[in-house]
């Protein structure tokens, strides 16, 4: 029996209609619940009912059910996600690229921006107004106060700059003072401790109210500092905010979906925004984020060799970021499965 061409013509447009339905479909089929992990503390037992208009939210977005799965360590999380325990997980920059680098199986989905629309902070530092310090060039011999090993903008990302200009920093300085945070550290420069002192900030908005967020920002409003009294000698590439980040191996459409709940959120969901995203600094919605985004934390962690589902830890050098350079983006907790448990005992060079 021959088939005529309008016949030909009509089945043709039936499967270009029904094609990405069913792939569509594909997915959902597979994956049948999107688990998400998080960094849930031990002692925040209500996080579980604070979370929940995102979980209901972005359940409602991609028509699959969502479920909530506490991680009590960064490292624990890290390796829910490399062992494809979780399909998501919500993320510190420092976990997300410990987690790239012990394997290639992590993307990064969004980022939640911060009220003014920064997606991030710079680490800097500071010299007083009134010395001859311009640049870092003219650093050597000087005090330079720091603070804790741990803490990214207020050591490890300023560190690995003066190391990548060639200046050795317990050689370039005459001397390092560990204080007991940027703050302090600010104090000390201030007080004439010290030549030189780390901070950071959004480096957006208004200079003299010491921008829109950050260390300066609150010192100011405090009258603990005026910006006319110091100098920025060096600041860092942009540093993002914690990604949302989802298993490299997740179809493309699946990603999409995801990514288009997370954009959308804002403007679909403001109580589902409020819940995921509950930061001081919080409150600019979602942003596309690439891996590429990172780099300038990922400079920091030395690698194992990756592979495409090891959950090996990499040796770190940076843990997720401090306290006093936290990303907006909550990580709250859940009444839904049981805290996870690694699979695997995970490297001491893991940071919590």
């Amino acid at each position: 029996m021959r088939i005529g061409w309008r016949t030909r013509v009509a089945f043709a447009l039936v499967f270009l209609f029904w094609a990405p339905l069913f792939a569509h479909a594909d997915w959902r089929g597979d994956l049948k619940v999107l688990r998400i992990g998080y960094l849930a503390p031990s002692d925040a037992p209500d996080a579980a009912a604070r979370l929940e208009p995102f979980r209901a939210y972005m359940q409602s977005q991609i028509s699959l059910p969502v479920e909530l799965v506490p991680a009590t360590s960064t490292a624990i999380l890290i390796d829910a996600i490399a062992t494809a325990r979780v399909s998501y997980a919500i993320m510190s920059g420092g976990a997300y690229v410990s987690a790239a680098a012990s394997c290639t199986c992590v993307s990064p989905l969004a980022e939640p921006a911060a009220f003014d629309g920064s997606r991030g902070f710079h680490a800097l530092l500071l010299a007083r107004a009134d010395s001859a310090i311009q640049s870092l060039s003219d650093t050597a011999g000087l005090r330079l106060a720091l603070s804790a090993d741990d803490s990214v903008a207020g050591r490890l990302l300023p560190m690995h700059a003066l190391a990548a200009a060639g200046m050795d920093p317990a050689t370039h300085f005459a001397q390092l003072d560990e204080a007991a945070g940027p703050q302090a550290a600010v104090q000390s420069l201030l007080d004439g401790r010290s030549d030189l002192s780390v901070a950071w900030s959004s480096l957006s908005g208004d200079a003299a109210s010491g921008y829109s967020f950050g260390l300066l920002t609150d010192m100011v409003r405090s009258g603990a500092l005026a910006m006319d009294q110091v100098r920025i000698v060096w600041q860092s590439p942009l540093i993002p905010f914690g990604p949302h980040v989802v298993r490299s191996d997740l179809p493309a459409e699946a990603k999409q979906s995801l990514l288009s709940a997370l954009t959308g959120m804002a403007a679909a969901s403001p109580d589902a925004l409020d819940a995921v995203d509950d930061s001081i600094y919080g409150g600019g919605g979602f942003v596309p984020v690439t891996a590429g985004d990172y780099a300038p934390l990922a400079a920091l962690v030395t690698p194992a060799a990756p592979t495409a589902a090891d959950s090996s830890s990499p040796t770190i050098s940076v843990p997720a970021p401090p306290s006093d350079a936290q990303p907006p983006a909550a990580a709250p907790t859940s009444t839904a499965p049981a805290p996870l448990t690694p699979a695997v005992p995970p490297s001491p060079g893991t940071s919590p």
